[in-house]
């Protein structure tokens, strides 16, 4: 974990969809004032589960995933969060869900103390967070019918589409992305085994739907069959 000095908010690429373009551009001095940016190595764990919650994160650049866990220490992935959105705003006294880093992360870490503060001098900024937590609600109910009703292939072709929305890079061949996540932590999402995961993986390769290469990287050449493989 490195810290930073503060930047610029104004300057910064991804302020327009986080909850940060809520805060007009003449008041920026406040945010930069008032947060930290944090950088990540892969693998680091942001925030446990449990431990006091002092602070909420908008994320700069990378991925990360939510977990929860059981006393017997069986985890559960209940989510992934990308450039632009939040996560660990809390209620509660302590952290709900353990965060961890899934590439090289860049975060603004904000007081939770800031929020209510910041809501009352810019009460856009409490549209944006219901905006965006009302998106957030809408992937968890999405995940629930996935993981109750949906084939092991609708599964994975749900997620691989879901993903594609977030950080596909078009190129002639199709869309081709970056998993950052292994096959164990998509099955764990998924709720299925990683060989399952690695058995349809190769049947949509070998129906020329997506190619698999090197580093988790996968290429959509055919959206529209994928989309309806998804069951959506």
């Amino acid at each position: 974990m490195r810290h930073e000095p503060g930047a610029d908010c104004a300057a910064c690429a991804i302020r327009a969809k986080s909850i940060c373009g809520a805060v007009p551009h003449r008041d920026l001095d406040i945010l930069s004032r008032s947060r930290r940016q944090i950088r990540f190595d892969r693998r680091q764990t942001i925030v446990r589960a449990g431990e006091p919650a002092t602070s909420f994160f908008s994320i700069v650049s990378g991925v990360v995933k939510l977990c929860r866990s059981l006393s017997d220490g069986r985890t559960q992935i209940i989510g992934f969060r990308f450039p632009g959105e939040f996560f660990a705003i809390s209620a509660a006294d302590t952290y709900a869900t353990t965060v961890e880093a899934l590439t090289f992360v860049e975060v603004c870490q904000f007081p939770h103390s800031l929020l209510k503060r910041l809501v009352q001098a810019f009460p856009q900024l409490q549209t944006r967070l219901l905006e965006m937590s009302n998106h957030y609600l809408a992937a968890s109910e999405d995940q629930i019918f996935l993981l109750g009703r949906k084939t092991a292939k609708e599964k994975v072709a749900s997620f691989l589409l879901s993903y594609n929305e977030k950080l596909t890079q078009e190129s002639a061949g199709g869309h081709c992305m970056h998993l950052p996540m292994t096959r164990t932590e998509i099955a764990d999402f998924l709720g299925l085994t990683t060989e399952t995961v690695s058995r349809v993986l190769t049947g949509l390769a070998r129906e020329k739907i997506i190619t698999v290469g090197l580093s988790h990287s996968v290429r959509l050449l055919n959206v529209d069959l994928l989309q309806h493989f998804s069951g959506n």
